[in-house]
């Protein structure tokens, strides 16, 4: 599995760095989430039982089209922005998201995934030089530079780790911000996880604000 070649031979982005993989069922259990309920109607969606209890989908489960700036229906999950925030909606929805966004007149954006690019170390595939220092290039566009971005991966990286392979999810595709937020949920208290879901957001909408 290319999970070894993580541990023992790419160390640049992460070098010092020594998590040891091991999790317990509960933490497996509560890397994934349940959507919850979407309910689409004519100018609303209503959420119920929003993964994320700190998130306005979960404070406030109604949503007014006019609150949405734009649905991004190409995300995996696709999401909905509401001020400086974005809600996921599960993507088996995304016809009726679309229909909804359609209807009501709400822009469609294709947000580039900048936390796919941070976490690409994670995925189970094969992570060279080259594919680092692209990266890296793409990221320095949104403000993000290669200390920052390693100091993420290397904050990030022990529960990272557990959620892509101690869960045996095996992703090897794309990781996006709701992957970060789930990996990290079971390690966080409640008042750091909320700190962590703002770093979070702000760093999945510098797209929107180029």
């Amino acid at each position: 599995m290319n999970i070894l070649k993580r541990l023992f031979s790419f160390e640049k982005p992460m070098k010092g760095d020594s998590a040891e993989l091991g999790s317990t069922s509960t933490e497996i259990k509560n890397f994934f989430a349940d959507f919850g309920e979407v309910t689409f109607n004519d100018d609303t969606v209503i959420f119920d039982s929003y993964p994320f209890s700190n998130a306005t989908a979960s404070t406030k489960p109604v949503i007014t089209a006019k609150e949405i700036i734009n649905i991004c229906i190409k995300a995996v999950p696709p999401t909905i922005r509401v001020g400086d925030e974005l809600l996921y909606v599960s993507a088996v929805r995304r016809q009726e998201l679309t229909s909804f966004a359609e209807r009501n007149g709400i822009l469609l954006y294709d947000r580039h995934e900048l936390w796919d690019c941070i976490l690409e170390p994670f995925l189970d595939t094969e992570f060279t030089e080259e594919t680092c220092e692209r990266i890296y290039t793409v990221l320095a566009k949104y403000n993000l530079d290669r200390q920052t971005v390693d100091a993420w991966r290397k904050r990030v990286r022990e529960q990272m780790i557990k959620y892509n392979f101690d869960s045996m999810l095996w992703e090897w595709g794309m990781f996006s911000s709701m992957d970060v937020l789930l990996a990290m949920r079971p390690k966080l208290s409640s008042a750091d996880f909320n700190l962590f879901y703002k770093e979070v957001m702000e760093i999945a909408l510098r797209p929107d604000r180029l």
